[in-house]
């Protein structure tokens, strides 16, 4: 599970990095896309990350079909 997790964050921080690299005038987005915790804040499960990275890549592809 930790790997799994590991490698989420590790996806996640990808492409919030393409995104500030690519958009830096959209970047400040991301901040209001929140981290929804499934548990009322007893711990964040996989299902979290794997949301946030959906997500975030989805903000990514419309910035990017935008763009074209």
């Amino acid at each position: 599970m930790i790997r799994l997790q590991d490698q989420l964050m590790n996806e996640i921080l990808g492409v919030t990095m393409m995104i500030q690299k690519k958009f830096s005038e959209r970047y400040h987005l991301l901040g209001e896309t929140p981290l929804f915790l499934s548990d009322n804040g007893k711990g964040i499960y996989i299902v979290d990350f794997e949301q946030y990275l959906e997500s975030i890549t989805t903000q990514l592809t419309t910035f990017e079909e935008a763009i074209t």
